[in-house]
């Protein structure tokens, strides 16, 4: 206890390590439920409560917060280990520049753009199984990080180009994997480095509001422009239509 305290005094990642730890036993009680039959049912009822169906969130809006927090069951362990592993090396540097309310926020305000950009993929193809495949991970409230990330690079005058790489790298791997909801990464990515750019804010805007007063200013505009698109994408027939259903 004495050391975390000590970290939150001093600027260590200590929202990083409880978003991983919260992550970690999330996988875990997932694991238990997955095999808790061989038909795995309570496992897909848990799925459709907390992962992302774009068709259910009008009933269950909670799902785009707790879709951030939940990973592949099984012996599928790379997604959560490959998730983990970037959201330690990526969230560490913007929990101390931003500070640990401040990064909260761009990290959950990243995992709600993902599922905005998955409503927006639904309604975009306007195919059925969009709107009822569900999906979960961090990815896309860590591409929030990456999105933040450049935002403060390209203000500090840093080289750039080892950060564009990485995220290309991730944006490409759709094509290459499976079951990789890309849309979900684009929404985090426009999220977070639209968030980061109203943190920073002009010269005139620094000098109106403190860093506290742009970030909440940040996190009201992007969540109302989320909010905006996820009301656009439930006006939709398809839409209309799966809610008859349910």
């Amino acid at each position: 206890m004495r050391r975390l305290r000590y970290e939150w005094k001093h600027g260590g990642p200590v929202v990083t390590k409880a978003i991983i730890a919260i992550c970690v036993v999330v996988w875990i009680v997932e694991e238990i439920v997955y095999y808790a039959n061989s038909q795995h049912l309570a496992f897909f009822s848990m799925v459709y409560d907390a992962s992302f169906v774009p068709a259910l969130v009008a009933s269950k809006p909670w799902m785009f917060l707790t879709s951030m927090f939940m990973h592949a069951p099984g012996l599928d362990i790379w997604h959560i280990l490959c998730n983990m592993i970037s959201l330690w090396y990526v969230a560490q540097p913007l929990e101390r520049m931003l500070g640990h309310w401040q990064f909260l926020a761009l990290y959950l305000i990243g995992g709600i753009g993902g599922g905005a950009g998955d409503m927006l993929y639904a309604r975009a193809i306007d195919d059925p199984s969009a709107w009822i495949t569900p999906s979960y991970g961090a990815s896309g409230a860590i591409f929030g990080l990456f999105g933040a990330l450049l935002v403060v690079f390209s203000r500090a005058k840093v080289d750039m180009r080892p950060m564009i790489a990485i995220v290309l790298l991730n944006l490409a791997l759709p094509f290459f994997v499976p079951n990789v909801a890309w849309q979900a990464h684009v929404g985090g990515l426009v999220s977070g480095s639209g968030m980061t750019a109203l943190m920073v804010g002009t010269p005139a805007m620094r000098r109106a509001m403190n860093f506290l007063q742009r970030t909440i200013m940040s996190a009201v505009v992007v969540l109302a422009v989320l909010a905006a698109v996820v009301l656009v994408c439930m006006h939709t027939s398809a839409y209309s239509s799966f809610l008859a259903m349910l």
